[in-house]
């Protein structure tokens, strides 16, 4: 069980940095997906089946679809430079993400259990979720037979802000697609208003060389 615990972590981890990677949007969005697909694997490999199956229906079959949707909605699928981070953004970035990173680490390896229950570091095997005859059920049993509800009250009570939160998260980030996809055209610097700037004058020259040359044009010239 650990060995396939590495193995599906390491694959996540690599799916994750093909996210942060990835130059094209759509490879990002696809290394995306595998990614809440291990996460779904560890929540099968945690006796987690229901949010494994919102994991898949709710992110892979919803959430991606909506990032799929943003990104065609803008014209920097290939990343070029026109929209792109400034290069001075990547360490600043590196090392947030490796504080994050530590911040995880030191919670999950110095992690105290509640009232009741045992550090999970400190356990050598998976506590049974079978209750012996003429005792009450664990609350960790509880949970698991009881999954649905168990996640239900739990999003409704003590994660609501946080639920909340990624929901307006997720419509802001589709609300500034349709924002970028819809911008002007003739924005300052950019690609399309440099092809619109060279257009007249090529049209201009088209001008000048269609005119028939007479001599009064050609006294001119010289």
């Amino acid at each position: 069980m650990q060995i396939l615990f590495v193995i599906i972590a390491g694959l996540g981890l690599l799916a994750a940095l093909g996210t942060v990677l990835a130059r094209n949007l759509v490879h990002a969005a696809l290394f995306l997906i595998a990614f809440f697909f291990t996460v779904a694997c560890q929540f099968v490999l945690l006796e987690a089946e229901f949010l494994a199956a919102l994991q898949v229906l709710i992110y892979i079959g919803a959430v991606a679809i909506i990032l799929m949707f943003g990104i065609m909605l803008t014209r920097n699928v290939q990343g070029d430079d026109t929209t792109s981070a400034p290069s001075a953004w990547p360490m600043p970035g590196l090392i947030v993400g490796l504080g994050l990173f530590v911040v995880l680490g030191f919670g999950i390896s110095f992690q105290r259990a509640g009232p009741g229950g045992m550090t999970w570091s400190l356990t050598d095997e998976r506590p049974s979720i079978v209750a012996a005859p003429g005792e009450k059920p664990s609350p960790r049993a509880e949970a698991i037979n009881n999954m649905p509800t168990v996640v239900g009250n739990e999003l409704l009570t003590r994660y609501v802000i946080g639920f909340e939160v990624a929901g307006l998260l997720l419509t802001a980030a589709l609300v500034g697609a349709i924002a970028l996809a819809h911008r002007e055209e003739l924005e300052p610097g950019s690609r399309r208003a440099a092809e619109l700037a060279e257009q007249p004058a090529a049209g201009a020259d088209g001008a000048a060389a269609s005119e028939p040359v007479t001599p009064a044009t050609a006294a001119a010239g010289h």
